[in-house]
């Protein structure tokens, strides 16, 4: 099958995309990933062989063209250059990856050819923002050409109808490397630090949950540290947890990391994932640091993260901040359990194992054109 895949920005710099595409090659379809974007084509995703790549407005080495370009992205509309450019190619299905995209291979056009919505979040989380917006009344009439809406989990099916009324809703998981029994945590060998893998953000991660849960056992454990890493945005958040930290004298415990390039590395230098997000599609962050055998604490009411983790079998699941320190407690002072946890972790993430899900997706591309 002939497919494109449009993203609006920071297009190779979406882990995501790359495992995507990939099971599609490994499938042997032809896959054309397309944006349009001057200033934010992004970096660090290699595409596999025989992928093709386009960039609508893409910067040129002629300044003048350059000039053009930035402009129109400004002050135009990519939907007519979609448009053109769909009818060139002439694809079998198209997938969507924001809402932003559906509109330009959609809006004030009349081509025929099915479309994949993809939901890389909680829907309700990314939909209620896109509701405030002036241009929400076009995203649902560009909806209304969606053969399909794509959730990363079973439970999420059922939000889409609220926004977008009775719709085709498929799941298809994210992929989680296997990790061979050579490379995973070695939790024989205690290592008294518990990390957390995610941007450093107030609002949907929440490392000052950690914190304050930390403080609540941390005189009982003054040996254990507690890591954060992920990409730092918002310096004053950063300030806010390590005065949060010097309020409740674990300065010398807690600790900002950063970026890591092999975040596999530092899943291994770990006894425990702690992940207080607020809302998850799937989190790979999540699911990477289980495939690698590390027992994982999370909160109950935190969607993908209370399916991911399985109280009492692969985790545990907080219902507020006292539990999740009594949670970690529990870990912290039993490692035969962290063990026994993180082992059935491992077995619960070869459901997601790159070939199975890219079956899934095969699968589905090829019920869609037939449907449509």
């Amino acid at each position: 099958m002939k497919i494109m895949v449009v993203k609006d920005r920071n297009v190779l710099n979406t882990k995501f995309l790359g495992q995507f595409v990939s099971s599609l090659v490994l499938k042997g379809h032809d896959v054309h990933v397309v944006c349009d974007t001057y200033r934010k084509q992004g970096s660090g995703v290699t595409l596999p062989d025989g992928v093709k790549f386009t960039n609508l407005n893409g910067k040129t080495k002629n300044p003048l063209v350059n000039l053009w370009r930035r402009a129109r992205e400004i002050l135009g509309t990519p939907v007519f250059r979609f448009n053109k450019f769909i009818e060139q190619e002439k694809p079998d299905i198209i997938f969507c990856y924001f809402l932003v995209d559906l509109y330009n291979v959609a809006f004030l056009q009349k081509h025929n050819i099915p479309i994949v919505m993809m939901m890389h979040c909680y829907p309700p989380a990314m939909l209620g923002r896109f509701q405030k917006r002036s241009k929400w009344k076009i995203y649902k009439k560009c909806a209304a050409q969606v053969s399909v809406f794509h959730v990363l989990m079973k439970s999420y099916e059922k939000t889409i109808a609220p926004y977008f009324g009775e719709a085709n809703v498929a799941t298809v998981p994210n992929e989680v490397v296997q990790i061979p029994e050579s490379g995973r945590v070695d939790l024989e060998n205690e290592k008294k630090r518990i990390i957390y893998v995610a941007r450093v953000e107030k609002e949907g991660k929440r490392q000052h949950l950690i914190v304050e849960a930390f403080a609540k056992i941390a005189k009982d454990f003054p040996d254990w540290v507690v890591e954060f890493w992920g990409l730092q945005k918002y310096q004053n958040y950063n300030e806010e947890l390590m005065v949060m930290a010097r309020k409740y004298g674990i300065e010398k415990n807690i600790h900002i990391m950063g970026y890591s390039d092999n975040i596999q590395d530092v899943y291994r230098t770990a006894d425990i994932h702690a992940f207080a997000s607020l809302h998850e599609g799937f989190s790979l962050a999540l699911a990477d640091g289980m495939a690698i055998g590390l027992p994982s604490i999370g909160f109950k009411e935190t969607p993908s993260v209370n399916e991911l983790i399985v109280d009492g079998h692969n985790g545990y699941l907080a219902k507020d901040v006292d539990d999740f320190a009594e949670k970690l407690r529990l870990l912290m002072t039993d490692k035969d359990l962290r063990i026994r946890l993180g082992k059935n972790a491992v077995e619960d993430m070869k459901a997601y194992a790159p070939e199975i899900v890219a079956g899934q997706w095969d699968e589905l591309i090829r019920r869609t054109i037939k449907q449509k």
